[in-house]
């Protein structure tokens, strides 16, 4: 087996969105994104010598569209292909009008173009994962990871030691660069996301793999980098709460543009930050703080 990134090449824009290939008997992929850049998904794979056609296996992190939305259409037009994704995601796989509602709700008017038209997945094309079970892919291990949403996973693949990530370990846009916590609204949960840290930390690959964006080494240093980044935004978030005052919000939205681009040309995390606003975090961390004041 061989791990593969794969750029989406998300609305012409490099270095957004990552679709990984596991390449092997059984080709997989993992997360493939959304429906917007299957073009640019296909045209990756052939530039590797794979076609769509190839394919045995979709592994969903979790079913954001950024991540799953284009999946439907895949399914559709590929018969050998078998969706592989959480218990508790699979339903929104199968049925995806309450994803895309709530993905209109955090999206607006752009959710259209960025993520394009999702359509469901037969019942019998998708094979639900729990805890309990062990997937039925050779040499790929499943690990919860929730906290950015509840039924996130990463996967291992053991060959290569390559773990990929999706949104667990945050965004990390380049070599160098810091991690970026991805916390979107409504499913943002710290206390299980800082349990998944600690769940994962003995792990110990040698490459780590989040869709945002590409390969990098440093397992241990990201987790406990990830750890402190988000643990930063809930202690900012929360002194804007209780001041009532917002005004840091747009602040946290320039500072992030302003660090990354210091990694990357300012360009492309401008366009990066256009698609998954910094501030569209602190919204997420701010939603989960007020609903766990009520609660």
């Amino acid at each position: 087996m061989s791990v593969t990134p794969i750029d989406v090449m998300h609305l012409g824009h490099r270095g957004v969105i990552s679709s990984y290939l596991i390449d092997g008997l059984e080709p997989i992929l993992v997360d493939p994104g959304p429906s917007t850049s299957l073009q640019g998904l296909e045209s990756g794979l052939e530039e590797k010598g794979i076609e769509l056609n190839d394919v045995c296996h979709i592994l969903l992190t979790h079913v954001h569209l950024d991540h799953a939305g284009g999946t439907g259409h895949l399914v559709d037009r590929y018969p050998n292909i078998v969706v592989h994704v959480h218990e508790d995601g699979a339903p929104h796989m199968v049925d995806p009008e309450k994803l895309i509602s709530s993905t209109r709700r955090t999206w607006g008017d752009k959710h259209d173009n960025l993520w394009g038209e999702v359509i469901p997945i037969p019942q019998g094309r998708i094979r639900a994962w729990n805890p309990s079970t062990l997937i039925q892919v050779p040499k790929i291990r499943v690990f919860p990871t929730p906290g950015h949403i509840d039924h996130h996973v990463s996967y291992l693949v053991e060959d290569d030691g390559v773990f990929l990530t999706g949104d667990a370990l945050g965004i990390i846009l380049a070599p160098d660069a810091p991690t970026h916590p991805s916390c979107p609204p409504p499913s943002l949960n710290v206390p299980s996301w800082l349990q998944t840290f600690d769940d994962i930390e003995s792990i110990g690959p040698d490459v780590i793999g989040p869709t945002h964006f590409g390969l990098h080494n440093d397992f241990v240093g990201r987790v406990r980098q990830m750890r402190l980044r988000l643990l930063a935004l809930q202690d900012r978030v929360q002194k804007a709460i209780a001041t009532g005052d917002d005004s840091d919000r747009a602040v946290f939205e320039s500072e992030a543009r302003e660090e990354l681009a210091q990694f990357r040309p300012r360009e492309e995390i401008d366009s990066y930050f256009d698609a998954f606003a910094a501030a569209g975090d602190w919204n997420g961390m701010k939603f989960y703080l007020e609903r766990a004041a009520m609660s």
